[in-house]
């Protein structure tokens, strides 16, 4: 698909950011502490981005045209983040790179299914380019730049994003508007849309029960995943005493390719639901081989199971989601996604973990955030029969 190679270079920015921004904040002199509420705070920011213009890029459906702009944001910020130091400097530059960093991801996302339209199961095989750039990037730096200064990151970071904007040009009709075809939920039953200006609640109102569960399975399937992927860099350095943090990455998202193509294939005879109840599950699994086996063997286990747990579980949420969006509301549905289960679970991850980690450790903290996954699934078993 024509989108491929733009996806490509988008999570190759995030092969950059995810796996060693904690890394850089920890090097320019902050504690555990510190950079689990700048990541929080990076994650908010995040979280406010689509809850602002989602409702406008809707109205316009030039998801293409956004989506230059957010990368424009990520070619420009990055390297006058390192100049300004001090923990309110760097706040507010994590802040805004956020926007167009995390902006992007439910963008592109939205673009694809609209793109795809009736097809939209076979997402994966769209989405799994992804994954090959944060394979390949993580490679990369692991080989080239394995005890990597922040400036020398922060190249590689603008590098990526302007090649992901230049891709972007070369997809046909990237600039038009966008609109995703009517397409029917699992049950059967067609969404409908009103062109009266609607307040929040009624917004809201729209999204059947069966979908605000799904929400809550993705919360605290991503809050439980935050030590296994945004403190995993710090987990290597100071609990493995290991610099192999982007080759363990590398095991990651290498694993989650075959399951990301194929998902389509899952989606088709289990239904996304059902792969969300599944996937939530196995994120307790995953957290508990990081102590049970507190080595390399142990994180290499664990980091297998993100075949599962994103290399399955993002590609069933985002059919999942599109299933249930009222028609004309795929961006915000796409952006409830982004917001609740990936940014506030991020956000309050962040945070909570890097103070579990300065109070208590890493075997506390893999062990506690194991728990909420499992909350989870006992919710949805208690009220299964109402939904």
């Amino acid at each position: 698909m024509v989108l491929a190679l733009p996806i490509f270079f988008l999570f190759a920015i995030y092969g950059v950011v995810a796996v060693y921004l904690p890394i850089v904040l920890t090097g320019m002199g902050y504690t555990a502490t510190q950079v689990g509420f700048l990541l929080g705070i990076f994650e908010g920011a995040g979280v406010i981005l689509p809850l602002i213009v989602s409702p406008i890029i809707e109205k316009k459906g030039r998801y293409g045209l956004f989506l230059i702009l957010m990368g424009l944001l990520m070619v420009v910020l990055p390297l006058p983040m390192i100049k300004f130091l001090g923990f309110g400097a760097t706040a507010i530059f994590l802040s805004i790179y956020s926007f167009g960093y995390k902006g992007s991801v439910p963008l592109s996302d939205s673009l694809a299914q609209s793109f795809l339209g009736e097809q939209g199961n076979d997402y994966g095989k769209v989405r799994v380019a992804g994954s090959i750039g944060y394979v390949v990037m993580t490679l990369l730096l692991q080989y080239f730049v394995p005890a990597g200064t922040a400036s020398q990151y922060m190249v590689w970071m603008v590098a990526s994003a302007g090649l992901f904007v230049v891709s972007l040009f070369f997809v046909p009709g990237i600039l038009s508007s966008h609109e995703k075809k009517s397409l029917q939920t699992e049950s059967g039953v067609a969404e409908t849309v009103s062109s009266k200006k609607e307040s929040l609640p009624q917004l809201l109102s729209q999204f059947p029960p069966i979908f605000w569960m799904g929400i809550l399975l993705l919360f605290l399937g991503f809050f439980g995943l935050t030590p296994a992927t945004k403190m995993f860099a710090l987990y290597t350095t100071e609990f493995l005493h290991s610099n192999a943090a982007g080759a363990l990455s590398a095991v990651s998202a290498g694993s989650e390719i075959p399951f990301m193509f194929f998902s389509g294939r899952f989606l088709r005879r289990y239904g996304s639901f059902k792969l969300l109840v599944f996937c939530t599950a196995l994120v307790t699994v995953r957290l508990l081989l990081y102590i049970i086996f507190p080595n390399m063997t142990g994180a290499v286990l664990g980091q297998s199971l993100n075949s599962v747990t994103y290399g399955l579980y993002h590609p069933a949420a985002v059919v999942f989601v599109a299933q249930y969006a009222p028609k004309g509301k795929l961006m915000i549905s796409m952006s409830l996604y982004s917001i609740f289960a990936l940014g506030l679970a991020s956000v309050l991850g962040n945070s909570l973990g890097g103070w579990m980690i300065d109070s208590f450790g890493y075997p506390t903290v893999f062990t506690t955030f194991a728990v909420f996954p499992l909350v989870g699934v006992l919710v949805y078993l208690f009220v299964r029969k109402k939904l």
